[in-house]
């Protein structure tokens, strides 16, 4: 968490800084979308998710622009019919497991604005990203079996990766974008599973 902390305030540092020295436009907004996320190294399925978030853009000279914010933001996935031994120990039985996490997300963009046509602009923009396990559960579908906080002494909270975007904004306002992230870090420890996700999201710049 003390490094997610630290870098929402170095973020509102630099972009502080920035627009005092160089009064370059920034502007928030907010958006919100639908993710689709799987989790590497498993047999699974896409799980669907949402996305909600603030977002913070700041103005670079020939439509360069950095993009941040904030986000809450669903991953994980469905896995695929697995043989599972039930709590009453009778012979294994299919069962899938869904596992869904829930992440607060910076995402730290650097992207760029070509203008199409009078007030329709096509965006892109791709960077790293932080992201902090804030909760979830791993549930199983055979009856006996309680459902497992997603986080715990065998798992990762800490999420790094890289992502990026595609869309359109219209009126400097509006926009509509296409993405994906592909997590870095392993999610639990002593296996190769990371995160992976697509989202479609809309956002709203005041």
């Amino acid at each position: 968490m003390r490094i997610i902390r630290n870098s929402i305030v170095l973020l509102i540092g630099m972009v502080s800084s920035i627009s005092m020295f160089a009064q370059l436009p920034v502007s928030f907004g907010v958006k919100a979308g639908m993710n689709l996320s799987e989790i590497q190294k498993i047999d699974d399925n896409v799980k669907v998710g949402f996305n909600i978030g603030l977002t913070a853009e700041l103005a670079l000279p020939s439509n360069f622009y950095l993009m941040s914010g904030l986000e809450f933001t669903t991953k994980g996935a469905k896995s695929k019919e697995i043989n599972v031994v039930s709590p009453a120990g009778s012979n294994p039985i299919k069962s899938k497991i869904t596992y869904n996490a829930m992440y607060l997300q910076l995402p730290i963009h650097a992207g760029y604005k070509l203008d199409l046509v009078p007030g329709t602009k096509l965006i892109f923009r791709a960077g790293p990203y932080l992201a902090y396990g804030v909760g979830g559960k791993i549930k199983w579908g055979v009856e006996g079996i309680e459902d497992q906080d997603i986080f715990s002494d065998d798992s990762n909270r800490f999420d790094f990766g890289i992502g990026g975007a595609v869309g359109i904004e219209f009126l400097n306002k509006i926009s509509v974008s296409l993405g994906a992230d592909q997590g870095l870090t392993k999610i639990f420890k002593d296996t190769s599973t990371k995160n992976r996700s697509a989202h479609i999201s809309v956002g709203y710049k005041f």
